[in-house]
């Protein structure tokens, strides 16, 4: 079975019969007609139901469909990849958890579109769980995680190490972080987030199984601005707050004993089989050169 016999069956099945299916190939309809009989009786399985109004797709047929479809796009992907080894072109959909939005990829992005204008570049920021699955299920072609899952199916890059730290408000007086956390409110993100696992995480190992109060916000921005105003606690990546801390606006607070749970790895993540285009390829050169 080739190329041509999938994508004469593609057609058939799109237009509802062999008499359109011949004139958009341009392809003798008895002879369209044979090559995909001779596919059916290859497979054992009548992949149309005939009749006089057309052809509609079998229970057989349908599954068949989607096979044949997607190997279609994988040959165009292919040539595509072959015609543009050298030149990125295309586009790209990377995922990022916010906080590695706002502090990593400004001057990554600028450099990449700097050396390769012709690439869409395109950002999407959610929660690190969220990212996971979007990868695994092609939505998207990499992610910035702060926490990558063991999967066999995804290659992951070192970028760097962060802290997680509790910080204050600077007119917060009280130095005493558990003593703080059983009256102040905990500013933190909605489920989903490495950074709120981390914070029940830790709580939970001095005994606080809820705290007081717990504020969700899903924008880190939200976060910084509630917390320098003195709303409550927050438990964010000291590369995100260290700004805040040097110019007075926040005060942090350190743990001696929360680096089990305060430590983070920041990598990205893809598919082993991500096809390797100019464009990604050049990516992932980008985001090699920003690991070391």
């Amino acid at each position: 079975m080739d190329l041509q016999v999938l994508r004469f069956f593609v057609t058939v099945a799109q237009e509802g019969g062999f008499t359109a299916a011949s004139e958009k190939l341009h392809y003798a309809q008895s002879n369209l007609s044979t090559r995909i009989r001779q596919m059916e009786e290859e497979l054992g399985e009548t992949l149309f139901y005939r009749n006089k109004r057309g052809v509609t797709l079998t229970a057989k047929g349908e599954l068949f469909y989607e096979y044949a479809n997607r190997i279609l796009n994988m040959s165009e992907e292919a040539m595509t990849a072959m015609r543009d080894m050298d030149h990125a072109r295309g586009s790209l959909m990377i995922g990022s958890i916010e906080a590695t939005a706002l502090g990593d990829l400004p001057s990554l992005f600028a450099e990449y579109h700097q050396d390769y204008p012709d690439v869409k570049l395109s950002l999407t920021t959610d929660m690190n769980d969220v990212f996971v699955d979007k990868v695994l299920n092609r939505e998207i072609d990499g992610a910035f995680v702060a926490e990558s899952p063991e999967r066999k199916e995804l290659n992951e890059l070192f970028i760097r190490k962060d802290k997680l730290v509790f910080v204050t408000s600077i007119q917060e007086e009280s130095s005493d972080i558990w003593e703080l956390l059983k009256t102040a409110p905990v500013i933190t993100f909605p489920e989903g987030s490495i950074f709120r696992r981390r914070l029940e995480l830790l709580l939970a190992s001095h005994g606080i199984i809820s705290p007081s109060q717990m504020i969700i916000l899903n924008s880190l921005g939200a976060q910084l601005v509630n917390i320098t105003s003195g709303l409550g606690v927050g438990y964010l990546p000291e590369s995100i707050i260290g700004p805040y801390v040097a110019q007075g606006l926040m005060k942090r607070h350190t743990l001696e004993d929360a680096d089990l749970f305060s430590k983070l790895d920041i990598t990205f993540i893809y598919r082993k089989d991500h096809i390797m285009d100019a464009a990604f390829r050049y990516f992932l050169e980008k985001v090699e050169k920003a690991g070391r």
